[in-house]
């Protein structure tokens, strides 16, 4: 089976957001079904067809006869393989004539919840749910083929990229589409397997792209095509920048169907991607069960802001449920935390409203309190000093000073580690409600 080329891949990561690519069969014989009296694919044929990535009936068929257009040995391309559980949905692509190799194709999350919550999982998480559903397909339903190339569209570029460290004897070649990256467990888990693994990676996103830069990259090649959504509403212009659709439309391809317009990553991407750096790195750093308790919050809030299969009232309960998970470990890590005590930091669940202004006061009265400390120490160490020249008991009195210096350091460690934590916690939250504010417009993105 020849390798199919960038614009197959991306023409085929377009056709996995469409219900009908999970049934069995060869791509024409699917192309067949939509055709009118003259031949023509029109929106008009899709009928009831269900379609996701946003995409409208008319760029769906657009698409189709895209594919339509493609060499012969594309379109006998037969879906031989199929996952559509879990969350994930993931075709295996052979040629009936040449058993040589086959194309796994992975969709983006279909905007489900747990789809999205199962994405912020990958900052804390060696392998999500999916990320190994992901890895099962190939490894089984798709172990009789050798020499696999893979591909997918967002979430399905990432599952793409981790299949390709998980089977490195059998996946040659992965193209992700928009694809995020990987968390810090992930990179300590897999890092040797990654590095071993990056040159058989390649990463294609829109300039614009706010998914890409989640978590960390671990392609060897990343490229970049400008998207052009210019006179649109702000939620219209989300959707262009994270679409596998205008990806496509935005791409030009030579005659091996290669993307030659490649552009450099907008540096308003590139600024927004360091302070997710920046943001990631401090979630990692948090103590004990942070960065889990942290992250499932984040993902609650987006998930649910971006998704509406599981109902507002679910939605509600699961953004009570991750509340509770960092009200706890608050309380357990600082014990500042307390409804009972007067000056506490209080979270109304029915608004979902966390007082940031205290917490930021809590932060304050910490570092003051850290810089009285070290104003003892200071002390302590001046008195020791000078007990060197006037104290008969010098040795009696120095132990004693230096048994008390010694607390006082801890003390001020654990106290500059609390306020290290509140503030992470702090800048999170404030984090969280400016980008909700901008991103989220009420539109279930890919």
């Amino acid at each position: 089976m020849r390798d199919l080329s960038e614009k197959e891949l991306l023409l085929l990561s377009n056709y996995l957001y469409v219900d009908r690519s999970a049934k069995f069969g060869t791509i024409g014989d699917m192309l067949d079904e939509f055709r009118n009296e003259s031949g023509t694919i029109t929106a008009e044929k899709l009928g009831d067809l269900n379609i996701g990535g946003c995409m409208s009936a008319e760029e769906c068929a657009d698409i189709f006869r895209e594919m339509d257009a493609c060499p012969d040995d594309f379109k006998k391309l037969c879906a031989v393989r199929v996952i559509d559980d879990g969350g994930i949905r993931g075709v295996c692509f052979a040629n009936p004539d040449d058993s040589s190799g086959a194309t796994v194709v992975f969709r983006g999350t279909g905007g489900s919840y747990e789809a999205w919550a199962d994405d912020f999982r990958g900052e804390y998480m060696k392998a999500t749910d999916m990320q190994k559903l992901a890895d099962d397909f190939v490894r089984y339903d798709c172990g009789v083929y050798e020499n696999i190339t893979v591909a997918g569209h967002s979430k399905g570029g990432n599952m793409a990229q981790f299949v390709t460290v998980t089977n490195r004897d059998r996946v040659k070649a992965c193209v992700s589409f928009d694809g995020q990256g990987f968390g810090k467990d992930s990179l300590s888990a897999y890092g040797v397997k990654m590095e071993d693994s990056s040159h058989r990676i390649k990463s294609i996103s829109g300039d614009k792209d706010y998914v890409n830069i989640m978590l960390n990259p671990i392609a060897s090649t990343r490229e970049y095509v400008s998207i052009d959504a210019g006179g649109k509403s702000l939620s219209e212009m989300a959707v262009d920048f994270h679409s596998s659709y205008v990806l496509y439309k935005s791409c030009n391809f030579d005659e091996t169907g290669r993307i030659i317009n490649l552009s450099r990553q907008s540096l308003i991407m590139t600024g927004i991607a360091d302070s997710l750096k920046r943001l990631v790195n401090g979630l990692d750093f948090l103590p004990g069960d942070g960065n889990r308790k942290a992250t499932e919050l984040l993902g609650a809030f987006v998930s649910a802001g971006l998704t509406d299969d599981i109902g507002d009232e679910k939605e509600h309960l699961k953004i009570e449920e991750a509340i509770d998970g960092i009200k706890k470990y608050l309380a357990d890590l600082s014990g500042l935390w307390n409804t009972s005590y007067k000056g506490g930091v209080p979270v109304a669940y029915e608004s979902v409203y966390f007082d940031a202004g205290i917490m930021t006061e809590s932060v304050a009265q910490l570092r003051e309190a850290c810089c009285g400390v070290e104003e003892v120490m200071d002390a302590v160490s001046e008195l020791k000093y000078k007990l060197n020249y006037k104290a008969a008991s010098r040795l009696a009195v120095e132990t004693l000073l230096k048994k008390q210096e010694k607390s006082l350091k801890s003390s001020a460690k654990r106290i500059a580690k609390h306020a290290d934590t509140l503030e992470a916690v702090c800048n999170l939250y404030r984090g969280c409600e400016e980008s909700l504010c901008s991103e989220i417009a009420g539109t279930a993105f890919n």
